[in-house]
């Protein structure tokens, strides 16, 4: 693959995205984005095994130096596979964070794969994060906060423009051949998902620098994950959104409540009062709410006061409770058969009915990367994770809320 058909193939991955976040097609555009940033890494794989190669063709050997000397691996040999190269670099970053030293073939891997990062930051702190272990870290955000694990994610590496739905419109209707067809009154507007900064540090002492290496990654990769997520799930249910010129606050994603509250009349939003409690009619008024074919995906969140002082003691018409405990896939029970989950960044008393997966996008800008920095008298280490994410709801009609009266 040479540069024209690389720029090329990118071109046409790139409009077969935005035709398929234009139809709404959520999945597909994920799926796009993914291919897209695989497309990115074989391309950069390919251009820098090709300079290795003319550098070596270039090379001048000493007269009575060992012809082999300092030759290439063989075409097809583990340092040109993809996946070994991978493993590599897994090991030699886990050995560079803790401070141990690298065999020269780990340094010269390590070096290569890790150089864009640090040019790119113009920091000898920057390092680029594994595959493997940025797989770890989302898989575990997912698992700390369950809403995350849901939330449809792309991976383009610029600002993101998507069609934001204001007005679902009618449905489709039934015509004869003597009729038009009426104009969709469905309206929708144009927004970009930028690059707001989410970072992390976290302190590690010397002496737990000196655990295994797959222990060591298994240890940043959940500990990262704890604190990235409780700030995503924040954001999504809560997050501002792009501030204005008389704001304060920092760029962050917009969140789904944030949505709800600033539309008219607020019609995705129900109240209870304390008095009566959140009944059987409260909640089936709550389902009511979300539009037709997102309620089947849909999911109730709340925090784990409301949901064993409240929900769990819901009863229908004839006195049976609605609540069934369930702890399969992270639930702690099911209501009408759509499965709770205990979520923080939900307030106590209130209660989220949400299909994320097809009403909320989040797009990675850039993925987790990792900055370090040793503290010599504390004998410590701050492992700072920082990645660049955006998100919003692309339709209201997917969510709604019920909260407590003032």
């Amino acid at each position: 693959m040479n540069k024209e058909q690389y720029l090329a193939k990118r071109k046409e991955l790139l409009a077969t995205m935005k035709a398929a976040l234009e139809a709404g097609d959520v999945a597909k555009a994920k799926e796009t984005g993914e291919a897209i940033g695989k497309l990115d890494a074989d391309y950069a794989a390919i251009a820098k095994e090709a300079a290795n190669m003319a550098a070596l063709q270039n090379q001048v050997i000493p007269a009575g130096a060992p012809v082999n000397a300092g030759a290439a691996a063989p075409a097809g040999g583990a340092e040109n596979d993809l996946k070994a190269q991978e493993e590599l670099y897994a090991t030699a970053f886990a050995k560079f964070m803790m401070g141990q030293s690298l065999t020269r073939v780990e340094q010269e891997n390590f070096d290569k794969i890790n150089a864009p990062t640090a040019a790119m930051t113009e920091s000898e702190h920057s390092v680029l994060v594994p595959h493997t272990l940025r797989a770890g870290i989302w898989e575990e955000i997912g698992k700390v906060h369950p809403i995350l694990a849901k939330v449809a994610r792309t991976m383009v590496p610029d600002d993101l423009d998507i069609l934001v739905e204001t007005d679902s419109g009618d449905d489709a209707t039934w015509y004869d051949e003597n009729t038009t067809v009426a104009d969709g009154d469905t309206k929708q507007v144009m927004v970009t998902l930028k690059g707001n900064e989410l970072a992390k540090a976290i302190p590690v002492t010397w002496k737990l620098k000196k655990m295994a290496i797959n222990e060591f990654l298994t240890y940043i990769a959940k500990k990262l994950a704890d604190k990235m997520a409780n700030a995503l799930a924040e954001a999504i249910m809560n997050g501002k959104g792009q501030p204005g010129n008389e704001d304060t606050f920092k760029g962050q994603p917009k969140g789904i409540l944030t949505a709800l509250a600033a539309e008219t009349s607020t019609p995705q939003i129900i109240t209870y009062t304390a008095a009566d409690g959140i009944k059987y009619s409260t909640l089936t008024s709550l389902m009511a709410k979300v539009k037709s074919g997102y309620l089947s995906d849909a999911c109730f969140y709340a925090t784990n006061t409301t949901i064993w002082t409240q929900l769990a003691n819901i009863v229908d018409t004839t006195g049976r409770p609605m609540f069934i405990p369930d702890v399969t896939n992270g639930t702690v029970g099911k209501l009408f058969g759509i499965p709770v989950f205990e979520e923080d960044s939900v307030a106590d008393g209130a209660v989220v009915l949400a299909n994320v997966a097809k009403g909320y996008v989040m797009n990675v800008k850039e993925d987790v990367s990792m900055y370090f920095e040793d503290h010599i008298k504390a004998r410590t280490t701050d492992y700072m994770a920082y990645a660049l994410i955006d998100g919003m709801p692309i339709t209201t009609k997917a969510f709604a809320l019920l909260k407590k009266s003032a």
